[in-house]
């Protein structure tokens, strides 16, 4: 299938491409791979470059101009994240707060919530985490802990949040707790946004396997100010079901993807073994050419997603999304693929001067194999059997 776009849309494209032509080095790989605990350097510069964007509009530009967007159509919003992730890599540091709390304030807060905190955000000068998981809550968000009890005029934090963000310091956490001991229990949770220097807020390092290093967060009486509650008490877990639609939604994804690809592609015809170049066999042609065509359906229904999303007054909120459970299920079998063609030197690590692609697409493969925020992938399968197939919930 072929579309177009528009002439309006192809010189926007140009300019957010002009823009990370000049803005960005010429070894930049990709923002995920640069982010470690050692090197601040990096993170530093992401936030600069971040600030940038901001400046242009280029962060929200589907956000109304009075929140500090653009205005434009949901399309040309997506136009605009398609080229960001080819160039910064999948999406930027402050991901939660542009991509996920940012929509969902937009349609759940009050109006003085949002000129608050809305416009920072466009900005680029703040930092957002998404505090949903915990030891004993993941996919089942029903089962939130982190009790909030309301006292006075505020809500008082004890618990724990886990896996949250990169290693960026935040200003803010979107965080789902629990108000009310209900049944069912997910009637008894409500959305807050929570000031990430509150007293008694403290933070744990958690490295995982993919290579990042993510936070514990921690809640020790911690005074939350009623009027940040995101829409209605006991109302969050509709609140923050809605924002999962903006997070599985994403086109930088598939676009961060494909130019690995066809950084992966020039690599294997330049690359000899044996005396001939790599991509001279067969095999190797066969695996890279279903890589590719895989990435092309990744794409395509992302931007079905989009192009749902952006018709939502029309069609209704968007009942399944096969991007998101595309991106999981390609991510990992693409990664094995190239991992595979590398040989046992793709096995070393990213820095290593004997890395083939700078141990990039060990770094990838890794991360590969954590997949789960939004949703594991078994949890998308049952999305889509009964969004999708119409399939009767088990018993």
């Amino acid at each position: 299938m072929e579309f177009g776009f528009t002439e309006a849309q192809e010189k926007l494209r140009k300019e957010v491409h002009d823009f990370f032509i000049s803005e960005l080095p010429e070894d930049y790989k990709g923002m995920f791979l640069g982010i470690t605990p050692a090197n601040g350097e990096f993170a530093a510069f992401m936030r600069q470059l971040q600030r940038k964007a901001g400046a242009r509009g280029w962060l929200t530009p589907g956000w109304p101009k009075e929140y500090g967007g653009l205005g434009l159509s949901e399309l040309d919003h997506m136009v605009v994240k398609e080229d960001v992730g080819r160039w910064v890599g999948a999406s930027w540091p402050n991901y939660v707060g542009i991509d996920i709390a940012g929509p969902t304030m937009l349609l759940f807060c009050t109006e003085e919530q949002k000129r608050k905190f809305l416009p920072p955000i466009a900005r680029g000068e703040v930092q957002w985490d998404q505090l949903f998981t915990e030891p004993n809550a993941g996919s089942d968000e029903a089962n939130v802990q982190l009790r909030a009890t309301f006292d006075g005029n505020a809500y008082v934090f004890n618990g724990q949040k886990m896996f949250v963000g990169e290693i960026y310091k935040p200003d803010y956490f979107y965080t789902l707790a629990r108000t009310a001991d209900t049944r069912p229990r997910h009637r008894g949770l409500t959305l807050f946004i929570v000031p990430a220097n509150l007293p008694g807020i403290t933070y744990g390092l958690l490295p995982v396997m993919s290579g990042q290093t993510k936070k514990e967060v921690f809640f020790d009486n911690v005074r939350v100010p009623r009027e940040n509650i995101i829409g209605e008490v006991n109302r969050g877990f509709y609140h923050a079901m809605a924002s999962l639609q903006f997070e599985r939604a994403h086109l930088g994804n598939p676009a961060s993807d494909r130019r690995d690809a066809e950084e992966f592609v020039q690599y294997c015809q330049e690359t000899e073994r044996n005396g001939k170049p790599l991509m001279a066999d067969p095999r190797v042609r066969d695996a890279v050419a279903k890589m590719v065509v895989e990435l092309e359906v990744n794409r395509l229904a992302s931007w079905w997603t989009a192009w749902k999303l952006s018709k939502r007054e029309e069609l209704g909120n968007l009942d399944y999304d096969l991007s998101g459970f595309f991106r999981r299920t390609f991510t990992t079998s693409r990664c094995r693929t190239m991992m595979e063609i590398l040989g046992l030197y793709g096995q070393l690590g990213y820095g290593s001067k004997w890395a083939p692609m700078a141990g990039i697409i060990e770094r990838k493969w890794q991360r590969a194999r954590s997949l789960h925020a939004g949703g594991t992938t078994e949890i998308l399968k049952v999305v889509l059997a009964e969004r999708g197939l119409g399939l009767p919930r088990r018993q």
